[in-house]
């Protein structure tokens, strides 16, 4: 829960459930929801962006005599 998004939408859901605002349906749609919004993006970042630059690089290869 260290991102700002992930604190303020679990606190929001849980103060709507226990005001019976929301049902524990609803309570567990948000949740899933706000988790989801938070691991979907990373899992893209991930796929797509590799730092490169911290990858060890491989040393240039000679011809076999």
């Amino acid at each position: 829960l260290m991102s700002t998004g992930l604190t303020f939408g679990s606190i929001s859901a849980l103060f709507g459930l226990s005001h019976n605002i929301i049902d524990t349906a609803q309570y567990s749609f948000l949740i899933a929801t706000v988790v989801g919004s938070a691991v979907i993006p990373t899992l893209i970042a991930n796929a797509f962006f590799l730092p490169r630059h911290l990858l060890k690089r491989r040393p240039p290869e000679t011809p076999e005599e």
